[in-house]
Formats: C-alpha cells, structure tokens, sequence
C-alpha cells in the first residue's frame, strides 16, 4: 500500500525532514500518519490492500471518513471489513470512500445509504465554485452524521463547498 508518509517514518513513528515538512505545511496531518500507521500493521490480513493507495482521513465528532483508491475491482465487502475493524478499533464510525474525479460518485459514497438526487454546481467570479447536493427528506435521518458534520468533511476531503439540501 501506497502512503502519504514514507514507510521508515511509519516503522519508526519518527518523521523524516521531507515527512515533517509535509505535516508542518498542513499536507498531511497527525490523523493521517495515525491512520497510515493501522493500515501498514495490518497489511498483512489484507493482502488486496498492496495495489492501494491511501490519500487522506479527516475526522469530525464520531465519524472517520478515509480517502483510498485501488487498481483491483470488486473491494466493497473488503472496505466493509477494513471499516468495521478500524472503526472497532478507534471506536468511531468509519466510512472508507474510493477516490473518484466525478464529486457525484464520490457524495455517493459518502451519504450512503442515503441516495443522492441531484448534484449543481455554482461557479463563482473568484474562480472557486460551490456545489449543492439534495437528498430525499426521508433520507435525512440514514445520513451517517449530521448535514453540518458532513459539510465539514467534505469541505476537508476535498477542498471544495457543498452544502447538503434537501
């Protein structure tokens, strides 16, 4: 598996200048060495995990949402297992969500299982844009966290407005 930390800095705990620079710049945060760190240890129960690749985790109140992506197909059931036990583990819910260039897919993942209805997006003079994501009001109480917590965690993940409406 592929790390935002170098393997020596994970090994050891100790960060390398190139690793510490990262955390000083605000690339990579303590959070994410944290969670690095579980999966190097338990690479070895899973072995799909060697074509992956592991970006990002932020972490709002009880919900731990993990940013990964892998070249093999099918890894749903494999997520639900890494998920339930990191999540035993750390003693919050985990959602581990595949990277995606589509926000659409990636919002789905995420709010499962509540089902998105429809995605637009704002683009503002400033060059940055907004998005607004609607769910089915019934779907409101399946959400895994608060609308508010969810905006947070996108706007980590990814770096971009969304705002969940529905």
């Amino acid at each position: 598996m592929q790390f935002p930390v170098c393997y020596f800095c994970l090994k050891t705990g100790l960060l390398c200048k190139t690793c510490d620079e990262k955390l000083k710049k605000g690339e990579i945060t303590k959070l994410d060495i944290e969670v690095a760190k579980w999966f190097l240890n338990n690479e070895s129960k899973y072995p799909q995990l060697k074509d992956c690749t592991f970006y990002k985790a932020v972490q709002k109140d009880n919900l731990l949402v993990v940013l990964v992506e892998c070249k093999g197909k099918g890894l749903a059931t494999l997520w639900r297992k890494i998920g339930k036990a990191l999540g035993d583990e750390k003693e919050v819910n985990v959602r581990i969500i595949e990277k995606t260039s589509s926000l659409r897919n990636l919002l789905s993942q995420l709010l499962f299982p509540a089902k998105v209805v429809s995605l637009n997006t704002i683009w503002l003079p400033d060059g940055s844009c907004e998005s607004t994501v609607k769910i089915a009001s019934e779907d409101l109480k399946r959400l895994p966290a608060d609308t508010k917590t969810l905006e947070e965690v996108i706007r980590e993940l990814i770096g971009e407005t969304v705002y969940i409406a529905t």
